[in-house]
């Protein structure tokens, strides 16, 4: 009996989901297997084949779902940065929308009408950094190329798009 108390809590404080799922799904499989083959011997094998499916397709799904619900928050966190930008440091998102990429050289940005404040505004908020090309001769201006995106929605709608 003290066996079962031990499984029965090892059970219940499970914090796996697929594991959770996995052995309530089998309980179930192997209940109704019980309940109508009474035999304890083939619930006993459909519990123990068919917790390892449970667990694999829960996992999975639960994996899916975590990794969704991650990229919505940090969709929604980017955004928030976006939204909370100057007009000045939009200005600059703005043409490295219109240049299209997330890279100008520094001929680029000098050539634009865009205030310097605003770059480094945004290097001092760590969304724009000094670069250098693959061929490490020209210096550049990088753009977090997630507030790219955000801008390429932005501006490529509502002005040239």
């Amino acid at each position: 009996m003290k066996e079962l108390d031990k499984w029965a809590e090892r059970i219940y404080s499970e914090s796996d989901f697929g594991k959770s799922i996995a052995t309530t799904m089998s309980g179930i499989v192997g209940l109704t297997v019980y309940l109508s083959k009474e035999d304890w011997v083939i619930s006993a094998f459909a519990l123990i084949i068919s917790f390892p499916i449970f667990r694999l397709v829960a996992s999975s799904l639960n994996q899916r779902y975590e990794r969704k619900r991650r990229k919505n928050a940090e969709s929604k966190e980017n955004r928030a940065k976006f939204n909370r930008l100057s007009e000045d440091e939009k200005q600059v998102i703005e043409s490295f929308v219109k240049a299209g990429g997330s890279v100008l050289t520094w001929t680029q940005v000098n050539n634009e009408n865009i205030s310097s404040s605003g770059v480094e505004s945004l290097i001092q908020r760590g969304l724009v950094w000094a670069s250098v090309t693959a061929d490490g001769m020209t210096e550049t201006f990088a753009l977090d190329s997630d507030i790219f995106d955000i801008g390429y929605e932005e501006f490529s709608t509502n002005s040239f798009g």
